[in-house]
């Protein structure tokens, strides 16, 4: 047991873990996922993560957990208490949309036995349900009315506002030094490994500088949702922030989403050294689809050239819930999966771009040889050059064609059907399926009557 002021229990929970060489993270939620009325979310993704975990993902984005000023219709990108996780008698529910704080912590733990990191999205840029003055007053732990903490006056907002709240002033101290205590109690209390940040551009650098070096938050992932499809802007927000955090990749987004919808008349060889990826690899997240751009921005046809893409390429690739689970991807995604652990490593070297072709390898410990064909009526054929040197047979790990054998030089001639992608490598022992280790999760529960949960003492 450990004290945390007046009373709070440490749960040290047994989990298993399966190892990976560079991650896929997958977005565990969508925007009309349905209400905690019909079947609490934080269960749904509990029960998924078995199959998520042997598939080979390793990290989960799941959504925002505080309670929004739409009560339970609410998926919480209008935040209203930094303390209620589904924990309070507030705007006319118990649960948030996506169920209660029981449910929530049971869903990260189960996430956590598989072996996934979980990434809880947070939105730091304003807050909704005021009483119409920029005051904001809470229920306590016993359920008294205006007992709650982190109480917030006109000053810690900035006067601006939008449809999702009132913008929060982050050079107030009141602000800056409550938004920093609540993430800490929420981190602690969840026991997450990192952070997705809403709406980047509405939260000062300076301050999520100092907010992601505090307390239980220093050192753990973060990607910003920074919305520019200018890398030289993605990139100047970077340095902003000193290399701190990761940024979602939506350059490289909105020319994979061309490629998608234009029906075979993209011009290929636009994705070399595409998105911000390829000026920063380690520092983009890479995606085809998220909850905003299928609402607003679709990805239509040729989505799985996207994901070969991706789970191809450099970067940090996510996969999309909708896309996975209710879009049927799932038997063309896993495979990508499996081949973006075991072998796409290394430096990207372009060994073939035309107006429907793109071939490209990774020159890490084992090698990988991918092609792309947006071509929606004609497969394509071509010699390339590689470096797995002459007479050394390829196997396709994607399962859409033969095996190929490379000549004396090292060429190979690669055929790719019509809308269709391979990825060559030498055959070799090891990889498999994805097979658990060990691991544990801390999850703090803070008794203390303005918080959530009551005291044990009075």
């Amino acid at each position: 047991m450990r004290l945390l002021a007046p009373l709070a229990l440490a749960l040290s929970l047994s989990i298993v873990s399966i190892s990976a060489q560079a991650g896929v993270m997958f977005q565990g939620f969508f925007w009309d996922a349905p209400s905690p009325w019909d079947k609490p979310w934080w269960d749904t993704l509990a029960n998924n993560s078995t199959d998520l975990a042997a598939s080979g993902f390793t990290s989960v984005w799941i959504p925002p957990v505080l309670k929004g000023a739409a009560g339970g219709y609410s998926n919480g990108y209008d935040p209203f208490d930094d303390y209620d996780i589904g924990s309070k008698d507030q705007m006319g529910t118990y649960p948030t949309h996506w169920g209660t704080r029981e449910q929530l912590l049971r869903a990260v733990g189960v996430l956590r036995a598989n072996g996934l990191e979980v990434y809880v999205d947070n939105v730091l840029g304003h807050r909704n349900g005021d009483d119409g003055q920029s005051h904001f007053r809470y229920k306590d732990a016993f359920g008294q009315e205006n007992k709650g903490r982190f109480e917030k006056w006109p000053d810690f907002f900035s006067g601006q506002s939008s449809g999702f709240g009132r913008q929060l002033n982050h050079y107030a101290n009141g602000t800056r030094a409550g938004l920093k205590e609540a993430a800490d109690w929420m981190v602690n209390t969840l026991g997450v490994q990192g952070m997705r940040i809403d709406l980047a551009t509405k939260v000062a650098p300076d301050f999520l500088r100092d907010y992601l070096n505090s307390g239980a938050m220093a050192g753990k992932f973060t990607v910003s949702e920074y919305w520019s499809e200018n890398v030289d802007e993605l990139d100047n927000y970077l340095r902003q922030m000193g290399g701190r955090v990761s940024v979602f990749d939506f350059p490289l987004w909105g020319i994979l989403k061309d490629m998608s919808n234009m029906n075979g008349y993209f011009d290929m060889r636009k994705l070399q050294r595409a998105g911000f990826v390829a000026r920063s690899p380690g520092k983009a997240v890479t995606f085809v689809e998220n909850h905003d751009t299928v609402r607003g921005y679709p990805t239509h046809g040729n989505k799985h050239l996207g994901y070969a893409y991706i789970l191809t390429s450099e970067g940090y690739p996510s996969v999309f819930w909708k896309d996975y689970y209710d879009f049927g991807m799932k038997k063309i995604i896993d495979p990508l999966v499996w081949i973006h652990e075991n072998l796409a490593d290394g430096a990207t070297e372009y060994r073939w771009a035309d107006e429907d072709l793109l071939v490209y390898e990774r020159r890490g410990k084992r090698g990988l040889l991918v092609a792309l064909n947006d071509n929606a009526n004609t497969g394509r054929g071509e010699w390339v050059q590689t470096s797995f040197g002459g007479n050394v047979t390829l196997h396709d790990y994607t399962g859409n064609q033969g095996e190929i054998t490379t000549a004396a030089d090292g060429r190979v001639r690669v055929w790719v059907g019509a809308n269709s992608y391979v990825a060559y490598a030498p055959r070799f022992s090891g990889g498999g399926a994805f097979r658990p280790g060990s691991f544990e999760v801390e999850q703090q529960i803070a008794g203390v009557r303005d918080l959530d949960v009551k005291p044990a003492l009075p």
